[in-house]
């Protein structure tokens, strides 16, 4: 007798930044032809890693479950049986309860990352994207992004009750210069009322999508004022600020003065011009060329 072992995808999570992903001045995301050539030489691990917490590691293990990292963030898959022969519908091997919640936990690991980023990489308190809404949260939480939806990173945050709630369940280590949490539950809340979208993992008789979700976190690229000195003695060669024009790792983003096309920025040198409060009012790039 021959035993086949099944695995089905559960669901998935991607990482998109614009920094990486975008041609130039052109959003990444502006065309399904665009983004397929970009998405193609993408991996979110160039900037970022994503782990199971050490809980979600646990369940992982008991529940015949792999997480699976890939270029665009990951995946779970889950060893399933169909309910009956041939039926072509697929429940988890291991039942798993409605109530069951993982959580992923992310840390930025390019030091450059606040340069090119709008957010910075060790927030105060880490953003929180789930499909479960805390008890402790008003109307303004917003839950977490599908393929279908974009919502800024600046919008994922939760108040410090609840992140001391949900800080119970990971270890002090796991804290350290956390960035993100993602936490989604087997069924979640219902969203429709929020944005006309479901969020659940499972349907509500345990079975296994046919579309399994695929969830997303998106980030913007920072904007600058792209300054150019003369490199011989670092005189500005422009008398008034340029407009601001975005950081792309890729494509050119085209600039001139003097009749001259100018080379891109880049996040490597970057100058913040601050008031007295100390608080951020313009972002500088400097960029030395030969005259």
């Amino acid at each position: 007798m021959n035993f086949t072992t099944t695995y089905r995808v559960l669901f998935s999570v991607n990482v998109y930044h614009h920094y990486f992903l975008d041609d130039g001045s052109v959003a990444f995301d502006n065309n399904p032809t665009l983004k397929e050539e970009q998405l193609g030489k993408y991996n979110s691990e160039d900037f970022c890693e994503i782990i199971p917490s050490e809980e979600t590691q646990e369940l992982f293990k008991g529940n015949k479950l792999v997480f699976k990292p890939i270029p665009l963030g990951f995946t779970i898959y889950a060893k399933a049986e169909e309910t009956a022969p041939n039926s072509g519908t697929y429940k988890p091997f291991v039942s798993l309860p409605q109530t069951t919640v993982f959580n992923f936990l992310i840390y930025v690991k390019d030091s450059l990352f606040e340069n090119y980023s709008t957010v910075n990489s060790k927030p105060t308190i880490p953003y929180y994207l789930s499909n479960k809404k805390p008890v402790s949260e008003g109307v303004s939480f917003k839950y977490i992004d599908l393929e279908t939806t974009t919502l800024p990173i600046e919008g994922f945050t939760i108040n410090q009750n609840s992140y001391t709630e949900i800080g119970k369940i990971l270890s002090e280590k796991e804290k350290i210069g956390l960035f993100g949490i993602i936490s989604l539950e087997m069924a979640g809340d219902n969203t429709v009322s929020f944005d006309g979208n479901t969020r659940n993992i499972l349907n509500v008789n345990g079975t296994i999508p046919v579309t399994p979700e695929t969830f997303k976190l998106q980030l913007k690229n920072r904007s600058t004022i792209w300054n150019y000195r003369n490199a011989s003695d670092s005189t500005l060669l422009h008398s008034t600020d340029p407009n601001e024009l975005p950081l792309a790792k890729n494509g050119i983003i085209g600039y001139s003065f003097d009749g001259q096309e100018r080379p891109s920025a880049i996040p490597s040198r970057l100058i913040f011009e601050k008031d007295g409060g100390g608080n951020i009012i313009k972002t500088f790039s400097e960029i030395f060329i030969n005259q």
